[in-house]
């Protein structure tokens, strides 16, 4: 596990509800509308994704799966998870903040699928287009926000309204669903440009 130096309070807060609760390690819907999209060869990235049962299907795909998150407690136990399906070669862990980790480097792409589930950060979404290969996937879900009735109320930081995701997209993507949940507000977009292969 590579180490970074997330921020102490978000670490403390998940660590402690990771470790409050026992994972199931299912994969999250995107996931299968993902695959049936139509995916280029090439890596996966997750931003907070925790313990991922995302993580672990796609890399039973047989591929190569960065998950990106502020616990460490998390990231230990998907390690763990991985290690008894015998996917733990697939699977890098990196423990650290989702956005900072896009900034150049080694994570900055290009990834044929970026995925985020119940996560909203807008510095994040922006790199995380940003590095999604061509003719790849950006699959991002975030808890929404309802317009508040009160119009001075100051929007919530972590959440987004319905529609927000798509509007935010950069040039060239083509939005192939967009959906609300009764908390959350989902995408399925596509980047520009030509795969070179899609499974």
């Amino acid at each position: 596990m590579r180490d970074a130096d997330p921020a102490a309070a978000d670490r403390i807060r998940w660590n402690e509800r990771y470790a409050a609760r026992r994972p199931d390690f299912a994969p999250h819907p995107l996931v299968a509308d993902a695959r049936a999209a139509g995916l280029p060869g090439g890596p996966v990235l997750e931003l907070a994704g925790g313990r991922s049962g995302s993580a672990l299907a796609l890399a039973a795909d047989g591929r190569a799966v960065t998950v990106v998150d502020v616990s460490d407690v998390a990231l230990a136990q998907l390690r763990d998870e991985a290690v008894r399906r015998g996917l733990d070669s697939c699977i890098d862990c990196v423990w650290a903040d989702a956005a900072p980790v896009l900034a150049g480097g080694a994570h900055a792409g290009p990834w044929a699928l970026v995925l985020a589930t119940r996560f909203w950060d807008e510095a994040a979404f922006t790199a995380g287009a940003s590095a999604v290969a061509p003719g790849g996937v950006l699959a991002w879900e975030a808890l929404r926000r309802d317009e508040p009735q009160d119009e001075e109320a100051a929007p919530h930081p972590y959440r987004i309204p319905h529609g927000g995701l798509s509007a935010r997209l950069p040039s060239g993507f083509t939005v192939l669903a967009e959906q609300a949940t009764d908390t959350t507000t989902r995408l399925l977009a596509r980047a520009p440009g030509r795969a070179a292969d899609r499974r």
